[in-house]
């Protein structure tokens, strides 16, 4: 009886699937263009810790293809002025964007997160992009007391967020959420200790 399958031909199919797997490998270590808003998906987060990070401290760190911590992360958060050293364990979920990751200054980056006890489950180190502020993805929904953000992160708000930088003429800020639909970025800052304005 002939043989159906050769062994020539088993070998072939084992290196195109080979190949294959290793591109995928290569593609998800190097996806690392996905913004903020890209987080989250349907899963809401209240995130309950938002404050300055002094300084990163990485060995063996990187973020996993699934959002993971891999290796030893340990940041220095500023609790009421002091430094607080903060391990971040291999598994915890999160995000970190590339100039937290490649930040070599101090005071260059805040971190938002979740926490169980003393311990971050959930976490995200922003670049600061102007004085004690930094950029987080828009407001979908705001209630109590929480700004409601599309990739499904929920802050505190202040009493007044400025859109004059979009629309000043909007009448209100649910006004201003239906003509804009996600199309700007809110504004955090640290003082206020919440999302104070927008930036289109």
């Amino acid at each position: 009886m002939r043989q159906v399958l050769s062994w020539r031909l088993v070998a072939a199919i084992a290196a195109v699937v080979g190949m294959a797997f290793l591109v995928y490998v290569v593609q998800a270590s190097r996806d690392d263009g996905a913004t903020f808003a890209d987080t989250g998906g349907d899963e809401t987060r209240r995130m309950d810790v938002v404050a300055l990070v002094g300084s990163i401290e990485q060995t063996d760190f990187q973020m996993t293809p699934q959002g993971t911590v891999s290796g030893t992360l340990v940041i220095e958060v500023m609790v009421g002025g002091q430094p607080v050293r903060t391990q971040l364990f291999p598994g915890t979920r999160g995000v970190m964007s590339d100039e937290c990751a490649a930040a070599t200054e101090q005071f260059r980056c805040a971190v938002i997160g979740q926490s169980l006890g003393d311990t971050l489950v959930y976490f995200a180190l922003v670049p600061l992009s102007g004085e004690l502020r930094f950029r987080l993805p828009a407001i979908d929904d705001l209630e109590g007391g929480f700004a409601h953000l599309v990739n499904g992160w929920e802050l505190p708000y202040g009493r007044q967020i400025d859109r004059t930088p979009c629309d000043p003429d909007s009448a209100s800020f649910g006004e201003f959420l239906n003509e804009h639909e996600g199309e700007f970025e809110s504004i955090y800052d640290l003082t206020e200790k919440a999302i104070v304005a927008v930036d289109c």
